[in-house]
């Protein structure tokens, strides 16, 4: 597979790739920061719910950090073929969903929720209202709600395992984004990403309830003059809100 064969998120071929995506960034800069954020708030009989939960990478580590029950929901079959294979966990639960609606929960029935990487993927706005509503709805009062996504003032900034846009490209929101990905043995792929704006992510949370968001974007320290864009500007941000 090169860059010059882009895939669509939800098949089998895509997924199978996405099981060797080079994930170090994700895993220096939204995986501690979520962590961070629960931390102190898991307990027994308390349910997260990883959404897009792909090939599982969040909703292990979260088992893993506390006592949460958790659920890792997805669309995608093949995701969740992998998350199962390669992270299964006696306190996580993979369960696919349609991306919008999560009815076989009940309002404020869960006590934490995180979205990572998936807003990007999906190009359909009125879905990721539904989603954001239903998030809101089946979150328990003040329980947060923590979404990590592509940092949009960052298109076209070549990362070291990502980049996102073409290089001087502005995008608008729902405009269609090339997005390259490294493998963990060298190769790219390229999939397709779907650009909006930070005040498009903060409308889709106010819109659903939530309080305005707080923002984070980190970055990794800086070790030599020649170190990384990631040191330099947020490949992701994080947006922490609450029910």
């Amino acid at each position: 597979m090169t860059d010059e064969d882009p895939l669509g998120w939800d098949t089998t071929t895509v997924a199978d790739a996405y099981r060797d995506r080079d994930m170090r960034l994700a895993e220096q800069l939204i995986f501690p920061a979520v962590l961070r954020r629960l931390a102190g708030r898991a307990g027994p009989g308390r349910l997260a719910l990883d959404v897009g939960c792909g090939t599982g990478a969040v909703a292990a580590r979260l088992a893993d950090a506390g006592e949460w029950a958790v659920q890792g929901l997805d669309p995608s079959a093949g995701m969740l073929r992998i998350a199962r294979a390669d992270r299964p966990h006696p306190s996580v639960t993979y369960r696919r969903f349609d991306g919008r609606g999560l009815d076989w929960l009940a309002d404020g029935s869960a006590d934490a929720a995180v979205c990572c990487l998936v807003y990007c993927t999906d190009p359909d706005d009125g879905r990721l209202a539904a989603l954001t509503a239903e998030i809101r709805r089946v979150l328990r009062p003040g329980a947060p709600y923590l979404l990590a996504d592509l940092n949009p003032a960052a298109t076209g900034v070549p990362f070291s395992t990502l980049r996102h846009g073409e290089p001087g490209a502005v995008y608008a929101d729902g405009d269609t984004v090339p997005t390259l990905l490294r493998l963990r043995d060298g190769r790219t792929m390229t999939s397709t990403t779907y650009h909006r704006s930070l005040d498009r992510y903060r409308r889709f949370l106010t819109d659903a309830g939530f309080p305005p968001p707080a923002v984070e974007l980190p970055t990794l320290p800086a070790r030599a003059p020649n170190s990384p864009a990631e040191t330099r500007t947020a490949p992701y941000m994080i947006l922490a809100t609450h029910a």
